[in-house]
């Protein structure tokens, strides 16, 4: 009898990471002898006549004998596990997929949720941070799953040429948050030093309150364009990135636990500058040239480290070759037997195939 798989997930356009998160993990199960079947549990919100209909699927997961994972925010994982605890043998056959780098404070946040938790069969946090923190909390059921990409398709850093102007990549939502003001400060320093050529494109989602201040940015700056959102279902996510030098991650947030386009960064062979926030000193193993990660000021920071590779190219490559060599750390087929195990497999038992797959299903916005 082919066996089954729940996937409860929020799957509202436009996408965001934990969409992306649980599309990609249903596609790996596409081609094996696990069916799927998604509950959307923002279906009620968009829908208040479905409220009823919802509930009946998410009843029949927990009185089969299928396994059920869980991909949700916090407040929406709250109301799903309180529902699951009147069907408490359920339990052994869960799984959740953690969203973003705050599970921990989730947890603390409610003593009868973290009870309820702790029963479940597996939490796949994004980091091995998050999951000392839980582990912190007396749990014992704690995986990492860091938020994996196909390798399939990834690229050969290219060459940097000492003649040319420095390739520079921004490829998220664009906001303050995700510090964009500090690109801009960026920006008005390569520009009064003017002896480093230079192009920066912007991919991404505007947010409404930013978008005034950005279109300014825009229009006064010659050597920067906006691209628009890039739609990652009709072209390869990585060759895009592959097209560039560096890609600039000043983000401000703290709640992010590893960042897609950080993964899709490493699989496309570019060089990476990303903030102290989070996890990325995990992500980005300074040690192994994986990247730069730099602190306050991010602008000044930033215009540091691109005069450094502007004018020493050989840098410039090895950072790209380490950010590269890294990949395989976030590769999706390195935990095909993590994700069969699900099913009591693992070897070959059921075979996981990537060739249908899309490489990344979310638009730029979304990392």
């Amino acid at each position: 009898m082919k066996k089954k798989c729940y996937v409860i997930g929020v799957y509202p356009p436009p996408y965001g990471g934990a969409t992306v998160k649980c599309e990609l993990f249903c596609d790996t199960l596409k081609d094996t002898q696990i069916s799927v079947e998604k509950i959307d549990a923002y279906e009620p919100k968009r829908h208040k006549n479905k409220v009823f209909k919802t509930l009946q699927k998410y009843i029949s997961a927990f009185k089969s004998d299928d396994t059920i994972v869980y991909c949700l925010d916090s407040k929406r994982l709250k109301i799903s596990i309180m529902l699951q605890s009147l069907f408490p043998k359920s339990y052994k056959k869960t799984t959740i997929l953690a969203i973003g780098g705050v599970f921990h404070e989730t947890v603390d946040e409610s003593p009868l949720l973290k009870k309820h938790l702790k029963k479940v069969d597996g939490i796949w946090v994004e980091t091995e941070g998050m999951k000392l923190k839980l582990l912190e909390r007396g749990f014992k059921n704690i995986k990492v799953f860091p938020n994996p990409k196909l390798e399939k398709g990834w690229c050969i850093p290219t060459t940097s040429n000492a003649e040319e102007p420095l390739r520079l990549l921004y490829f998220s939502q664009i906001s303050e948050k995700k510090g964009v003001e500090d690109i801009i400060k960026l920006v008005e320093l390569l520009d009064r030093d003017g002896n480093i050529p230079y192009q920066l494109d912007f991919y991404g989602h505007i947010v409404t309150d930013f978008k005034e201040t950005f279109d300014e940015f825009i229009e006064k700056s010659k050597k920067v364009r906006y691209c628009g959102v890039f739609d990652s279902t009709k072209s390869n996510v990585y060759q895009k990135i592959n097209e560039y030098d560096i890609l600039l991650f000043p983000t401000h947030w703290n709640t992010e636990g590893v960042p897609g386009i950080l993964v899709e960064a490493k699989m496309a062979g570019v060089a990476v500058i990303a903030s102290d926030r989070s996890y990325n000193s995990e992500l980005i193993q300074v040690d192994k040239n994986e990247g730069v990660v730099i602190h306050q000021p991010y602008f000044s920071e930033m215009y540091k480290y691109i005069k450094k590779m502007y004018f020493d190219r050989e840098y410039l490559q090895k950072i790209k070759e380490g950010s590269s060599q890294s990949r395989k750390r976030y590769a999706l087929e390195e935990y095909k037997d993590m994700i069969q195990k699900l099913f009591g497999g693992g070897g070959n038992k059921y075979e996981i195939k990537y060739n249908n797959i899309l490489l990344n299903k979310s638009p730029a916005f979304s990392m």
